[in-house]
């Protein structure tokens, strides 16, 4: 069954992406976020050539080209120095069509920058059973006392094997590891091991000097 395949291999993908962020000595400020993520699509095709797509997994029915979306969100974030501007990538796995009966899986690897102001973009593969495409995004991540609420609407590029599309997704998201980076730490360590180390030159007592100028007595 190629739903199986596409979900078997959608899964797995994300599970390999998670355990290597989370084995990863990442640079200073290197941070894994994880949460839950809804929203919806619209598919931009007829009634009938949706019908027509979603046939080849689920054989009867009729179905309507705008689904709702459920699934999970997994980001590791470098910051940039000190400010709260950082480098992102984004692993998302979501299903599409369980309002109308249907679990049509996705998954996409985004690549994308968010400023201090939590204003965000990014672009990247999409995985899905109408083929492999690019998707493009923007939004705005807010934050309240540590959990991240993203707002964002994604784009998917038409190309000869699909159809375009945009969805909007929400979600909340909190960091659940965070990591300075082990190599400038493992260096400064052993440089003070090796300071700590070194031999330290001990300070004999210094024998008194006798007074110059001073001369016994002759005897005569």
């Amino acid at each position: 069954m190629p739903s199986k395949k596409l979900t078997v291999t959608v899964v797995a993908l994300f599970l390999a992406v998670s355990v290597f962020a989370e084995d990863l000595e990442g640079p200073e400020a290197f941070s894994l976020i994880v949460g839950p993520r809804i929203g919806g699509s619209y598919i931009m095709d007829t009634p009938e050539n949706f019908t027509s797509s979603v046939h080849s997994v689920y054989p009867s029915g009729s179905y309507f080209p705008a689904v709702t979306l459920f699934g999970i969100t997994v980001e590791q974030r470098i910051l940039l120095g000190q400010t709260k501007s950082h480098f992102a990538f984004q692993e998302v796995v979501l299903l599409g069509g369980l309002e109308q009966g249907i679990a049509l899986p996705e998954g996409a690897l985004l690549i994308g920058y968010r400023d201090y102001s939590g204003f965000e973009i990014g672009i990247g593969p999409i995985l899905q059973l109408a083929g492999i495409g690019v998707v493009a995004a923007a939004g705005f991540t807010f934050s309240f006392q540590g959990m991240y609420v993203p707002v964002d609407v994604s784009f998917i590029i038409p190309n000869a094997g699909r159809k375009a599309s945009i969805a909007l997704t929400t979600g909340f998201n909190f960091q659940i590891s965070r990591r300075q980076f082990q190599l400038s730490q493992g260096s400064n360590e052993s440089k003070k091991n090796q300071e700590s180390q070194k031999p330290q030159k001990s300070q004999e007592p210094q024998e008194p000097q006798e007074p110059q100028g001073s001369e016994e007595p002759q005897e005569r």
